[in-house]
């Protein structure tokens, strides 16, 4: 859930690889003069490849439900969720035996996320994917008999002294088939939010080592694991781990060295947040995105051929946040990127608030910032897509690119983090023969203030010509078809 608090982390002096560019509100005379302005190059290579893409998404527990009191506004919402940015990754929270055995309190209201997102995910032909998460197991299975993470709550032992390592992997099991019995097909699973964090709220520690106080990830995942094998077979939830609230290395490789030891295809992929590991104040809604980038390659060079998920993080100005996103897809080649919350609840009407879409009890809502920077990634960007190199040669402009599996279409994104316009001419290098291109940008400046000047379509000069404006950011749709002829 939300922080309240600063982190620190190593800063990096890094030269980029991959830029976008973006130009600032036109007048006339501006826009008179494009015809005589050199543009720069901008070009994406597809003979250069990288990471696959799982998907983008985000996260709706606490609060979800408040959209739910107005059908017909609820309706407006998932369209805007799952139809217009076309989030593909549901990020639920097990709630099994929070209160009654066999049954979950949430359980009514995350199965309508579920199937709006399956109705509007089958008009463009995909299924959304969800990811479960445990911020804490039933109180009889911890050792404060409780749901709070506090006094250093951990699994419970048994009569023999010994942690609950296969109670909690059949409660896992039986979490799993409640779910899917209302329809919601697991497909991933954590077992514990914020591992190494101690929560006053929902919350629930182990230690990469087991102890006399705290019990053992790895234990408990291999429970958890094994106990899937059994009851699903092929069928089982793929497993992410440890989902620190870290992003360093040093912290996360502790506690899945053990279990690559021992199970080596136990661990679909790394999951991780982003409180610690850079440089972010959530008083201030600020972030600096490049404070994350030494520990980013470090996850690449230690993990590259792991898949790389971060499920969770909020704060930020929308321009720092799309810088974010974008250097967690290029220096740490994250598969997937999910927001803390898609709906969330906070006071005021603020346009940056740390939610997609900030709700009131009576069902109303509005969109939010980050929500137009997440639509910059997730709308085009689908399931399957590869990144390939993007080039801009401007530090002053973030970018990535990414090709379809079967190179009909190229999403690119660009980020204008300067004070003065930017104008690129788009090439491939000879690689790629265009057809068409369309283009959706987005305004934000220092501080976004209203969705006026978010997600417009822009017309592009000569079909193959970008303004930006400053601190903006900006996705081309491209289609076309890989040039064999070169």
């Amino acid at each position: 859930m939300k922080k309240y608090f600063q982190t620190g982390a190593m800063f990096a002096c890094v030269l980029f690889t991959a830029g976008c560019a973006s130009v600032s509100g036109r007048n006339n005379k501006q826009e008179a003069s494009l015809t005589v302005k050199n543009y720069s190059s901008y070009s994406f290579v597809p003979s250069v490849s990288y990471q696959t893409i799982d998907g983008f998404g985000a996260a709706y527990t606490w609060y979800a439900d408040w959209i739910q009191h107005d059908q017909i506004g609820a309706e407006k919402a998932y369209d805007a969720l799952f139809s217009d940015a076309k989030l593909s990754v549901l990020r639920l929270k097990n709630e099994y035996e929070y209160k009654e055995t066999k049954t979950a309190p949430n359980g009514k209201a995350i199965a309508e996320y579920y199937t709006a997102a399956v109705k509007r995910c089958a008009a463009y032909g995909e299924k959304p994917v969800v990811l479960l998460c445990c911020w804490s197991p039933p109180a009889s299975l911890k050792s404060n008999n409780g749901i709070p993470g506090k006094d250093g709550a951990t699994l419970k032992k048994n009569a023999d002294g010994a942690y609950c390592y296969e109670e909690y992997g059949q409660w896992w099991t039986d979490a799993v088939l409640y779910y899917r019995n209302l329809g919601i097909q697991i497909d991933f699973v954590s077992i514990q939010n914020e591992v190494e964090f101690t929560a006053s709220y929902d919350g629930c520690r182990f230690d990469p080592q087991e102890s006399g106080s705290c019990a053992s990830y790895a234990k408990a995942f291999l429970s958890v694991y094994r106990h899937f094998k059994q009851a699903f077979g092929s069928s089982a939830p793929k497993m992410l781990a440890p989902e620190t609230m870290s992003c360093v290395w040093g912290t996360i490789s502790p506690y899945i060295k053990p279990i690559l030891a021992e199970e080596p295809d136990s661990i679909y992929g790394i999951a991780h947040h982003l409180y610690v590991g850079g440089t972010s104040d959530s008083d201030k809604n600020e972030v600096d995105p490049d404070s994350y980038l030494v520990n980013f390659m470090t996850l690449n060079q230690f993990y590259g051929t792991t898949r790389k998920w971060q499920t969770e993080f909020y704060i930020g100005h929308a321009l720092q946040t799309a810088k974010l996103i974008n250097n967690s897809l290029v220096y740490e080649n994250a598969n997937a990127y999910l927001y803390w919350s898609g709906v969330w609840h906070t006071n005021g009407s603020a346009f940056e608030t740390g939610e997609l879409i900030n709700a009131e009890w009576n069902g109303r809502w509005y969109l939010c910032a980050d929500y137009y920077v997440m639509r910059h990634f997730s709308e085009f960007v689908r399931p399957g897509y590869v990144r390939i190199k993007s080039i801009t040669g401007d530090t002053n402009v973030a970018s990535s690119a990414y090709i379809s599996p079967d190179k009909s279409k190229v999403a690119v994104i660009l980020i204008n983090l300067s004070e003065n316009v930017k104008r690129y001419a788009i090439s491939s290098n000879g690689e790629y023969a265009v057809s068409s291109v369309t283009a959706y940008q987005s305004v934000f400046g220092d501080k976004a203030l209203s969705a006026d000047t978010c997600y417009k379509t822009v017309n592009l000069a000569n079909e193959n010509k970008i303004v930006l404006p400053p601190k903006s950011m900006t996705t081309i749709v491209i289609t076309g078809s890989e040039n064999n002829e070169q």
